[in-house]
């Protein structure tokens, strides 16, 4: 899965980073930066949400600028984050989801099926 499908898993399937998020946008910009995602969580909060496919120093930089940048919640969500890195975001107070690609597949499927299911369903009670 690329970052890019991520991103759109991401959007789709917000309750994999927190329950009650709203998408708000992509490719933000923060005073000439871009942030890939921003959401809204259910107390009226943006989220600025940084995407990797896998952290390393670098990821982290940009969510530590972001969060300098505004006043609300940033995340980090990756496939993968380095452990030494874990453990500095959590010590700085930041927030960050290791997202399993099957979760997001699981999702997508599961929503063709059903949305399969009801077409079906539908279709044979018209007949």
């Amino acid at each position: 899965m690329s970052e890019a499908e991520l991103k759109y898993g991401l959007i789709n399937y917000s309750d994999l980073i927190e329950p009650g998020l709203t998408f708000k946008g992509r490719e933000v910009n923060l005073y000439g930066k871009r942030c890939d995602l921003l959401f809204v969580d259910k107390d009226g909060k943006d989220l600025y949400v940084e995407v990797k496919k896998h952290v390393d120093p670098n990821g982290g930089g940009q969510l530590m600028l972001y969060s300098g940048l505004v006043s609300n919640s940033s995340a980090l969500v990756a496939f993968s984050i380095m452990d030494i890195f874990i453990h500095g975001v959590h010590r700085a107070g930041y927030e960050y989801v290791e997202i399993k690609e099957e979760d997001i597949y699981y999702r997508f499927f599961s929503s063709k099926i059903k949305e399969g299911a009801e077409r079906i369903i539908s279709e044979t009670s018209r007949s």
